[in-house]
């Protein structure tokens, strides 16, 4: 048998790019010219798990806001966590038994950032393979907008994947 991967990667997003995601995630367009992959027809069984309570710029500028934390044009507002696995890991699985796979990982996500940061959570069942978008903005603890002290260097990227390598090998 094939070694499986759990897979977590984080897409950092500034102002203008933020729209852009937000269609692609929400999947607010009829047609997808960029993304061959995309069967709208199966796009009904695409799930979220975080509801987005609004656009995703309009929300990540609420919460900067309600923060009063400095923020610079060039600020990272919207990072983007993607998690999938192998595609062999998801063949013969049922749809319960897939929304469970990220439920799960969404729970590991919960633990390392405050979930009132997160803006949405959806998971694509209409490509090729299926994967969470899990979007938050990178507010820390104390209050500020940090894409750098959240996901870190190279270093604490190893130490995520590890982590939630562990997370997902309980269950």
């Amino acid at each position: 048998m094939k070694a499986q991967y759990g897979i977590l990667r984080f897409k950092k997003y500034k102002g203008p790019a933020i729209s852009p995601i937000e269609a692609h995630n929400e999947r607010t367009k009829e047609q997808y010219a960029s993304n061959p992959d995309i069967d709208t027809s199966r796009s009904r069984y695409n799930l979220h798990l975080v509801q987005p309570p609004g656009r995703y710029r309009e929300e990540a500028d609420r919460m900067i806001a309600a923060v009063h934390c400095r923020v610079r044009k060039d600020s990272v507002r919207v990072v983007e966590a993607l998690v999938t696995a192998s595609p062999e890991f998801f063949k013969d699985k049922t749809n319960r038994e897939i929304r469970a796979y990220f439920e799960y990982a969404l729970e590991f996500l919960k633990s390392k950032q405050n979930t009132q940061t997160f803006i949405s959570a959806v998971v694509h069942m209409d490509e090729k393979t299926p994967h969470l978008h899990l979007c938050f903005v990178p507010l820390t603890a104390d209050g500020r907008l940090s894409a750098k002290e959240i996901i870190g260097n190279r270093k604490n990227l190893v130490k995520w994947q590890d982590e939630f390598w562990q997370h997902m090998v309980k269950q």
